[in-house]
């Protein structure tokens, strides 16, 4: 366990000094993920141990690596979408040049490629190849079949005749006659009248279920109930002086002096009280 410790220091190392990625194993991330579970598991055994720094470190060093190698990723594939995609200098041409970065894990060649193939449907989006094609569209779509202007159309003189003698018949058609309307403060005061005759539905009174403790719900979880009390926070005073901890919760609480005030999970306070390093306090 501390030797992989040792060799998450050596890659941060190597990825802080040099603009290159640093070589490790193709499942790297995976025993990460190992190394900081067999951590959590040691510091829930023992929170009195020195295993909550360590995992609290190797944590902040993991997220560095990781960080830093997707900076580096990240930029290898912008410069070679410049160098293998032209664009404003006639047309547009992508030619890849094989510059893909060394020592990727499967993962991070995974990601890589996604990012060229982002970058390269972006470059191809604003290409002048693609906007060529959209003016050469707008110009071919006005060209359709034209009509012969020196030969009459009566088809459009007889559909001008037949809109005349309409509006004639509607100018001559005698106007309805409408109804006359209420104003709009009686036809309101109608629809409250209306309302308030309408009579009130009762409403049976339901059962509480304090009234009737035998009016719980079938279901009631009392496991999750139970796990819920031991995860609530208390606040508890300190009598020695103790390293971080990690609680129920995943947090990292500590490090402890004597007489600190702390505020922490009832199940992680139940172990400093058996082994009398503390006692719950009520403010």
């Amino acid at each position: 366990m501390d030797q992989f410790y040792k060799e998450l220091r050596k890659i941060q190392k190597k990825e802080r000094n040099n603009a290159t990625l640093a070589r490790v194993e193709e499942d790297f991330y995976n025993q990460i993920h190992e190394y900081l579970d067999v951590l959590r598991q040691e510091a829930i055994r023992d929170p009195f141990s020195n295993v909550h720094g360590m995992l609290k470190e190797a944590q902040i060093i993991a997220t560095e690596i990781c960080e830093r190698r997707e900076h580096k990723i990240t930029d290898a594939a912008v410069v070679n979408i410049h160098r293998s995609y032209h664009l404003f200098t006639g047309k547009p041409q992508f030619d890849l040049v094989d510059t893909t970065p060394l020592n990727l894990t499967p993962e991070e060649e995974k990601f890589y490629f996604s990012l060229i193939d982002t970058l390269r449907n972006h470059r191809g989006n604003i290409s002048l190849e693609k906007l060529s094609d959209e003016d050469d569209e707008k110009i071919i779509k006005p060209k359709e079949i034209q009509k012969n202007t020196l030969i009459s159309e009566p088809p459009e003189e007889k559909q001008d005749d037949e809109v005349l003698n309409r509006l004639d018949e509607i100018s001559k058609a005698k106007p309805i006659k409408e109804e006359p309307r209420e104003p709009i403060e009686k036809q309101i005061l109608k629809s409250k009248i209306k309302q308030e005759s309408k009579p009130v539905p009762k409403v049976e009174k339901t059962e509480n279920i304090e009234d009737n403790p035998n009016a719980q719900d079938e279901f009631f979880d009392f496991e999750s109930k139970k796990v819920a009390k031991d995860s609530e926070l208390v606040t508890m005073l300190v009598f020695d002086e103790v390293g971080p901890i990690v609680g129920v919760d995943e947090k990292v609480y500590g490090p402890f002096r004597p007489q600190d005030l702390v505020t922490l999970p009832l199940i992680n306070a139940k172990v400093f009280f058996k082994n009398r390093k503390g006692r719950q306090v009520k403010i």
